[in-house]
């Protein structure tokens, strides 16, 4: 049986805080693959705005050069259609063979709103749920999750928590630093850095390439 790790996300971009983390998972989880699938337009977050598709699947592969377990899925960013989760599940598990366990990766700070994700119990349905670390609230209220998927369920999402360090690095504070001419170096892939300086990536209106930023 093929067990094949799914980390979707925006990727505005994607850095170690995505990278590490998964890489635990790979091998907490005794995962086969991990595919990493950029959203199109960020269901719930529609205030953002991210960068266009082909970059954010660019910087993906990219990031995964030296992680051959690892690639990319251009699902999502090819569909006109909102990225819900439960979409890119079906897909997936018609594409692969029936013995095929997908194990959806799920960062801890999205735990107090799982609960709204679009058909979640078919989401709970189609793949195994595992909680990857990222910085979260200590107090999460899981009884909203608990109400929508019952108590066992819940605890066997929480008892997949793959063990790892907490790497405190968001896409919004990379971008910050962009914008605002400082370096990233250390909070992405070297390779990541320098396709975002190439391409004028989340830099202000009005900063020149050449304003003291360095990857």
């Amino acid at each position: 049986m093929n067990r094949i790790g799914i980390l979707g996300g925006t990727f505005d971009p994607i850095h170690l805080g995505h990278l590490i983390p998964a890489q635990y998972a790979y091998e907490y989880l005794h995962l086969d693959r991990v595919i990493l699938v950029p959203s199109a337009s960020p269901v719930h977050r529609p205030r953002h705005t991210p960068a266009p598709g082909p970059h954010r699947l660019a910087m993906c592969h990219l990031a995964i050069g030296p992680l051959p377990p690892f690639c990319v899925s251009e699902l999502e960013v090819a569909r006109v259609e909102p990225s819900y989760t439960v979409l890119t599940l079906q897909h997936l598990a018609k594409a692969m063979p029936p013995t095929t366990q997908l194990v959806l990766l799920v960062g801890e700070d999205n735990l107090p709103l799982l609960h709204t994700w679009h058909r979640i119990d078919e989401v709970v349905a189609l793949a195994t749920l595992a909680v990857l670390p990222r910085p979260a609230p200590s107090n999460v209220d899981l009884a909203p999750l608990i109400r929508a998927l019952g108590s066992g369920a819940v605890q066997r999402m929480i008892s997949n928590r793959v063990p790892g360090p907490l790497v405190p690095i968001s896409a919004t504070a990379v971008r910050d630093r962009v914008r605002d001419g400082l370096s990233i170096a250390g909070l992405v892939p070297g390779t990541v850095a320098r396709y975002i300086a190439e391409n004028g990536l989340y830099r202000s209106v009005n900063q020149p390439m050449t304003d003291g930023w360095r990857p």
